[in-house]
């Protein structure tokens, strides 16, 4: 079923397709319900298996349907899972209206939104979600005739460094069945679970299995049987042997079998070996994606020893420049990777590190620090944080040498439902709001540093913050007073 298929069911009679209308051929292979309140949630829940490439979510953004900042921050979120769009219920109920910016920005991520009748109470969202997937469920049977086009779909996803995670979820879906890709060492590289709360119950079958080989073994978990079929994979022109693990509640026919063999055999040849082979890609793909037991499994096998201290670095690349690489030599057991944006590292903290050293060398480059973390929990959620507000933060911290996890911290917890000091109206002097915040957001109070980065003489400085104190009736020792001000510094940046 693809999306123009979608449009004909009858419980989507007089939908229409506001954004992604060059995407209509694109397959669906199932939809979900997705409503929030705070896009802030995802930090605290592991997203990896929640979505799966090519998967629809029904919403009417009812909790966060007065912020359109909310609205496109989700849409961020789901596209960076590779979802496909959006089903919008109860417009002119709910939601007053569809902003221009979540049409524009679905269109720039390429991803569909489509709205249902407007101001239709009584539409359900079960009737589409039944429908899509009985629709979804009748073409298992014919799996084998349609792994061209499944192969296409996969080949076609969006760049990136996770196909394989994402085609393997495609599959997945497709036949309702957990994929698990290992290597000669019985380690398991990529995997999907279906249903996603069997994944440790299956992981611990994996390390206790000793057969090479299975077709249709009866298992039991959790009062519930399955079939476990364990097959190597045809590769030989990889570095090492590599094997798939599949467990379903119908045994795979021979065809479903040798179709599905096929179609991740060319996956792994068309993305490449370097996707299984790569631990430091897996593991920040571990923790950028909540999978914390495989993160604390990768890093053991890279030497780190995950309950000792951790220092966990980020840079932003511009035009491709690498910053973190010399650090890798000072750290003896370490985790380096780079993705299209991002350098990442994280080792066991050493006495001396040039971390302490680097600088931003520009306004637009991006360098983040934590010493001494004890759980990589820690990593996902500042991952996670990270990619979703770095230019926010670059915008409110222009000039700070190097950021740390307060500073992430401010810039996350100040939104549009923060009320600030009004600064334009107290203050009706930009300069004075001006060196407030260079004073207090990139120079952590030092008069010296603020002056020579303004080319202002110290005693200026000095005047300007107790003419400020005076009009803001605040004293900047009292500290409620000066976190109120650094707030509605930042909101001050972030916003204007």
């Amino acid at each position: 079923m693809n999306v123009k298929d979608m449009l004909k069911i009858p419980s989507m009679e007089g939908a229409k397709v506001l954004a992604g209308a060059d995407q209509l051929e694109r397959l669906v292979t199932t939809i979900s319900v997705l409503e929030v309140s705070e896009p802030t949630a995802y930090n605290q829940m592991p997203i990896k298996g929640e979505y799966s490439g090519n998967e629809f979510v029904i919403t009417s953004f009812a909790q966060i349907a007065d912020s359109v900042e909310k609205q496109l921050e989700i849409v961020s979120i789901l596209n960076q899972h590779s979802q496909l769009g959006i089903i919008l219920y109860y417009i002119g109920i709910i939601m007053p209206e569809v902003s221009q910016q979540l049409i524009d920005k679905m269109e720039e991520l390429n991803m569909v939104l489509i709205v249902m009748p407007e101001k239709r109470m009584e539409l359900r969202y079960s009737e589409v979600i039944a429908e899509v997937l009985s629709y979804v469920n009748s073409e298992e049977s014919q799996f084998e005739a349609q792994q061209d086009i499944l192969i296409e779909t996969i080949r076609n996803l969006p760049q990136g460094q996770h196909q394989i995670e994402t085609g393997l979820s495609i599959l997945s879906d497709k036949l309702k069945c957990s994929l698990f890709l290992l290597n000669e060492e019985q380690d398991i590289l990529v995997s999907k679970s279906w249903p996603r709360s069997l994944d440790h119950h299956l992981r611990d079958h994996l390390q206790q299995s000793t057969a090479a080989k299975q077709k249709n073994a009866v298992i039991e978990l959790q009062q519930t049987v399955y079939f476990y079929t364990r097959v190597s994979l045809d590769l030989p022109t990889l570095s090492q042997p590599y094997s798939l693990a599949a467990f379903r509640k119908e045994p795979l026919s021979d065809t479903q079998l040798n179709s599905l063999q096929r179609m991740i055999e060319t996956m792994v040849k068309f993305f490449g070996e370097e996707q299984l082979l790569n631990t430091s890609q897996q593991f920040f793909f571990a923790c950028q994606t909540g999978d914390i037991p495989m993160a604390n499994l990768l890093a053991k096998k890279a030497g780190i020893i995950v309950n000792h201290p951790m220092d966990f670095y980020c840079f932003y690349k511009e035009k491709g420049e690498e910053r973190l690489k010399e650090l890798v030599k000072e750290y003896p057991r370490n985790l380096y990777y780079q993705d299209n944006k991002f350098e990442w590292l994280i080792g066991n903290t050493v006495d001396t590190t040039k971390g302490e050293r680097l600088k931003r060398k520009t306004s637009s480059e991006f360098l983040f620090q934590i010493k001494q973390i004890s759980s990589l929990a820690t990593v996902q959620q500042k991952m996670q944080l990270i990619e979703r507000n770095l230019q926010d933060l670059l915008r409110v911290f222009p000039n700070k040498p190097l950021f740390i996890p307060e500073d992430l911290s401010l810039v996350v917890d100040v939104t549009t439902d923060f009320v600030p000091i009004n600064l334009s109206q107290v203050l009706k002097d930009t300069e004075m709001i001006d060196t407030l915040a260079a004073y207090f957001l990139d120079f952590d109070e030092s008069i010296n540093n603020t002056a020579d980065a303004l080319f202002l003489h110290n005693n200026t400085i000095k005047y300007r913050l107790k003419k400020a104190q005076e009009q803001l009736g605040i004293s900047f020792t009292h500290t409620s007073s000066r976190y109120l001000l650094v707030k509605s510094l930042i909101y001050y940046r972030k916003y204007r």
